[in-house]
């Protein structure tokens, strides 16, 4: 009696993993997972063979050491003799002295960080650390660093770099036009009910800071050369209408005088207030200047790093007896500031010298001229600040047609054209009266004409 058995084992053997082989489109289709991470060698090259992970994932690879240190390179191929031909490539290049691991994962990271395009964030983030806080004054770094946290970086921070386009610029820009411009101070907040004024220059002056940045993105490789998406055209900002009048000035001069005298005004402030409109400088230069930068035998002010760089400015006989003045009476024996802060004055004097007293703060200087304005009932009103000062005194140096225009920008401390025209503003009565006087001359140059027979009446054409 004969048993016959049918064998159940597949026609294909199973893939031993200690067996060395050729890997072959078979032995990869039969390497089955097994619940451990197991290599099948190929028999014709050291170090290549087929992975086989417990997930069921294969992968070719190639296993070499480099100074004793095992490295495994894997191979992306779609067959196993197009594998093979990798693995030789491979083998020739360490055998060769290459490090072919390494060499992989350099490539890698150099298209990783091809790939890896900054967001415009990334690149006005490195604008203000690589040329704003090194170029720029601190004021202005303040600044630049306000208008990207607030406005820029919310608006278009995630856009990719190379993809930010003038349409985004524009639409950014007419969104901020539609903010309501933020008053300065309560007492000139806007009343209930009245309509919000737009953020003109504050939106103007965003997309010039971007544009800025771009210009330096260009340089530094981000972004091609003459894409500049920032150049759009922007709505111009109301000009400056708020101007003191001459007798503004004269009722805040006695009210300054009369505030000093009842001790309602420190002299300090007293009398940065009055250089100022002797000088037309900025509040910051007033604040900030120096004894030793009073030049009282050239009759010269100068400030080493102004707004603008260095500053040299003449001073007026005015101003020269305001300095003379303090220096005689009110000037501090190793205090080096014009105006300097009494309460950091007193904290020296009073106990042992560690440090030099610092000078008067612009928003010290701010407080006090509100409160004469107040005195000289001068209605703040818009833009009515220590600037609208030095406005004036612009205004009066450019109108003057007895001052060349070059000498008219070196008394104000202008150094372009453009920015001495800003500050050029006419009063209504001036311009009433020149006007007038324009209309008188039209009026007698054609009465003169009349007189002399220059004067003919057109013909009917007869023919």
């Amino acid at each position: 009696m004969s048993t016959v058995t049918s064998s159940t084992e597949s026609p294909r053997k199973k893939a031993s993993p200690a067996a060395k082989r050729r890997l072959t489109r078979n032995v990869y289709d039969d390497a089955k997972p097994d619940g451990t991470d197991y290599v099948i060698w190929d028999s014709r090259l050291p170090g290549f063979g087929l992975r086989v992970r417990p997930s069921g994932a294969k992968a070719f690879t190639y296993v070499y050491r480099q100074h004793g240190k095992l490295k495994r390179v894997t191979i992306k191929a779609l067959t196993p003799d197009d594998a093979y031909e990798a693995a030789k490539a491979l083998a020739a290049n360490h055998y060769g002295g290459g490090d072919p691991a390494a060499e992989k994962q350099e490539t890698r990271q150099e298209a990783e960080k091809k790939n890896r395009v900054p967001t415009v964030g990334d690149v006005l983030d490195s604008f203000l650390k690589n040329h704003v806080d090194v170029h720029l004054k601190p004021k202005t770094r303040s600044e630049y660093a306000r208008v990207v946290a607030k406005l820029l970086k919310p608006h278009i921070g995630d856009i990719k770099i190379d993809a930010l386009e003038t349409k985004d610029v524009s639409a950014m820009y007419q969104t901020l036009l539609k903010q309501p411009r933020r008053p300065r101070g309560e007492k000139m907040k806007a009343k209930e009910g009245a309509e919000a004024k737009p953020a003109v220059t504050q939106a103007g002056g965003a997309v010039r800071a971007l544009s800025s940045a771009m210009s330096w993105a260009e340089e530094a490789g981000l972004r091609p050369p003459g894409s500049n998406p920032a150049r759009i055209r922007l709505r111009s900002p109301r000009r400056r209408q708020r101007l003191f009048s001459d007798g503004e000035v004269a009722r805040m001069a006695d009210a300054t005088d009369a505030m000093e005298k009842e001790g309602k005004l420190i002299p300090p402030v007293a009398l940065g207030i009055r250089l100022l409109f002797a000088t037309g400088c900025r509040a910051g230069e007033i604040c900030g200047l120096r004894w030793d930068e009073v030049d009282f035998e050239h009759a010269t002010l100068r400030w080493p790093d102004s707004k603008t760089g260095y500053l040299e400015k003449p001073m007026t006989d005015e101003a020269r007896t305001l300095l003379e003045t303090a220096s005689r009476k009110g000037r501090i024996v190793g205090v080096e500031w014009v105006l300097p802060s009494l309460l950091s004055v007193s904290r020296v004097t009073d106990g042992p010298r560690r440090e030099q007293p610092k000078h008067l703060r612009v928003e010290t200087l701010e407080a006090g001229f509100e409160r004469v304005m107040k005195r000289a009932e001068v209605v703040a009103g818009e833009n009515a600040t220590l600037h609208l000062i030095r406005h004036y005194f612009s205004s009066k140096t450019y109108t003057d047609k007895s001052i060349p225009l070059p000498v008219a920008m070196a008394i104000v401390g202008h150094n372009s054209v453009a920015t001495a025209m800003r500050y050029a503003h006419v009063s209504r009565e001036e311009v009433a009266a020149a006007a007038r006087d324009a209309a008188t001359r039209r009026r007698e140059a054609i009465d003169a004409a009349a007189k002399k027979g220059q004067v003919s009446s057109i013909k009917e054409d007869t023919k």
